[in-house]
């Protein structure tokens, strides 16, 4: 080819970027996937790294991937494929991200990790299929439940399956555990509960809340969050992965120990309505609940008296301990002489750290919250959203703002003016009347967020950013601590 001025220019040769992997059983590819610039790329076919099963089985926390189908891995994720019959994978990087990648295999399945957890998964499976005999002999619902806890306490109540707390220290692999034994749990045809105690990750909502939701369908294998993410909500538009229906409550804030009192209340309040759920449908009570947790380290007294509170309050009667052995042992000591309210002994079991669990610095943190809110507004690379602008008077919103500092005797929420300091803060809107009392709105779950885009001081004019068109009515707003302001989405 020639140009005028130019001269002749050699044509380009397309450099490949497929490679092919074969894995033993029991084999992981563990890979890493830097966050972009930008959340949406010009061209979705280099929005991610492809991978394409070609033969053998293989999954993702859980999820298993189909033969010859390709699966798009987008910027923001770190997680690993597993095989347990061993597997060929066919790898495609045409975006030319600088991924990080290994191939893990063991000598026998007898040193994986993943052995440990798969044998949790068929005990579960046991203590579920004993509820379900169970619930098939006393299938009498929504019976009073008897006070106290211990032998003997709630015997004419039908069982529910197995309850799982999952802890340990940061970065064990916590989340990761809980997404595989629901993904476990859902392939058997069950149907788990799953809660989050951890207030920087959101189960199926932006970070900074608390929240449960039924797991009775595939989970997405694509989405960073590997099926936890705020994607696989309802959302406009047609999905290929069904959406799942979460609870949420604001906590607003970074960590538990920000405000421990009001962590312990709304923990409490999730506990209740879960054992409603329970109470009301059968199949999700026989399949059990599976607990998700902020991190805790051995001799870290304060947040083991926090993990004695949530097992109590869910009623746990399993408490998987990853990556410690002494936070184990202490945890036994706590749980030793107690029993669930069904007369059940708490047992605590100690589970070897993948050493696939990956470090997440507070730079891949910051950028996977970003991305959250972003996508919660405009969608991700397979289903863009197109969110809406409006315009409010001062007079229409009602804003609530919890105390900079919790301290003895606080208010649980103040109402504030909008100022300024507002713009670019993602505001929670609560299901509650802004007539209802502070308490009542703190407690309520949410429907949404909106982002503030500009404050008009002068002509007292608030713009925001919402995910549908159509007044906030009477809804009651809340202005949290956390996630901050890191970026304007209008921009």
């Amino acid at each position: 080819m020639s140009i005028p001025g130019l001269g002749q220019i050699a044509p380009q040769v397309p450099t490949s970027t497929q490679r092919t992997i074969n894995l033993r059983p029991f084999g992981e590819w563990r890979f890493s996937i830097p966050h972009q610039h930008s959340t949406f790329s010009s061209n979705s076919s280099a929005a991610g790294v492809t991978v394409r099963l070609v033969a053998g089985t293989a999954e993702r926390d859980g999820t298993e991937l189909a033969p010859n189908c390709v699966y798009t891995f987008l910027p923001g994720t770190k997680s690993k494929l597993f095989t347990d019959q061993g597997c060929t994978l066919e790898i495609n990087n045409t975006g030319g991200y600088p991924l990080e990648d290994r191939v893990i295999e063991y000598p026998s399945p007898e040193q994986s990790p993943m052995l440990s957890y798969l044998n949790l998964h068929f005990g579960l499976q046991d203590h579920e299929r004993a509820a379900a005999a169970h619930a098939q002999l006393h299938p009498t619902h929504h019976l009073p439940q008897q006070q106290g806890r211990g032998a003997g306490a709630g015997a004419t109540r039908p069982k529910p399956g197995p309850r799982v707390l999952v802890c340990g220290p940061r970065c064990a692999g916590k989340t990761s555990l809980v997404k595989l034994l629901a993904a476990l749990a859902t392939r058997m045809g069950s149907q788990p509960l799953v809660a989050n105690l951890n207030p920087t990750d959101g189960l199926l909502s932006l970070p900074g809340t608390l929240g449960a939701a039924v797991f009775g369908t595939l989970m997405d294998v694509e989405e960073p969050a590997g099926g936890f993410g705020v994607t696989n909500t309802p959302i406009s538009g047609p999905s290929a992965v069904p959406v799942k229906n979460p609870l949420t409550f604001y906590f607003g804030r970074e960590k538990v120990e920000d405000d421990v009192d009001m962590w312990r209340q709304m923990t409490e309040r999730l506990a209740v309505l879960v054992k409603h759920k329970f109470e009301r449908n059968r199949d999700v009570r026989v399949a059990g609940l599976l607990v998700d947790t902020a991190p805790v380290e051995a001799g870290d007294k304060e947040g083991q008296d926090l993990l004695g509170w949530a097992v109590r309050q869910f009623d746990a009667n399993y408490v998987v301990v990853l990556g410690s052995e002494q936070l184990k042992t202490e945890l036994g000591q706590q749980f030793a002489s107690e029993k669930t309210s069904f007369g059940e002994p708490i047992t605590v079991l100690g589970l070897d750290k993948s050493d696939g669990a990956v470090q997440i610095d507070k730079g891949w943190r910051q950028k996977s919250t970003e991305t959250a809110i972003k996508e919660y507004f405009f969608g991700g690379i397979k289903a863009r959203l197109s969110p809406f602008t409006q315009s409010a008077s001062f007079d229409e919103l009602v804003v609530f703002k919890a105390p900079e500092e919790p301290y003895e005797g606080a208010p649980v929420l103040e109402r504030v003016e909008i100022t300024p300091e507002m713009a670019h803060w993602t505001l929670a809107v609560m299901i509650a009347s802004v007539n209802d009392s502070p308490q009542a709105i703190r407690f309520s779950s949410v429907l949404g967020f909106i982002v503030i885009a500009d404050v008009d001081q002068e002509r007292r004019r608030v713009k925001f950013l919402s995910p549908v068109s159509g007044r906030l009515g009477n809804h009651p707003l809340i202005w949290g601590r956390w996630p901050e302001p890191y970026l304007n989405l209008l921009a």
